[in-house]
């Protein structure tokens, strides 16, 4: 039988809403630092495509990040919904999900929880 346990959630430097904070803003630059290496690539879509899926590796590490995507936008929605907080901020994780990459979206929404949370204590 397991026993309830009070954890700490606080980080020792202050919260975790700044370490969400801090990984959106290194996940937004992160990405682009090497999409900006590939310009061609960048701009058009067919050719971002065909690098996206040169190999097996590439496949593998764009199919991941595909399948979490997915996953993170159910947990999203359902998130909101429990938080009772608009579902149309999905739009926004899309967006950023899409236009920026996953680890950005992630942490910001991450983030918005945890405003969301205070807020209800």
């Amino acid at each position: 039988m397991l026993k309830s346990t009070q954890i700490s959630t606080t980080a020792p430097f202050g919260s975790m809403k700044s370490l969400y904070l801090l990984f959106a803003i290194v996940g937004t630059i992160a990405p682009w630092f090497w999409l900006l290496q590939d310009l061609p690539a960048l701009l058009s879509p067919t050719l971002f495509f065909q690098q996206t899926f040169a190999n097996a590796i590439a496949s593998t590490w764009a199919t991941d990040l595909l399948i979490s995507a997915v996953v993170f936008f159910c947990f999203a929605w359902s998130e909101l919904k429990r938080l009772n907080a608009s579902r149309r901020w999905i739009i926004l994780y899309i967006g950023l999900t899409f236009g920026v990459g996953l680890c950005c979206s992630l942490p910001f929404f991450l983030y918005r929880r945890e405003q969301l949370l205070e807020r209800h204590l």
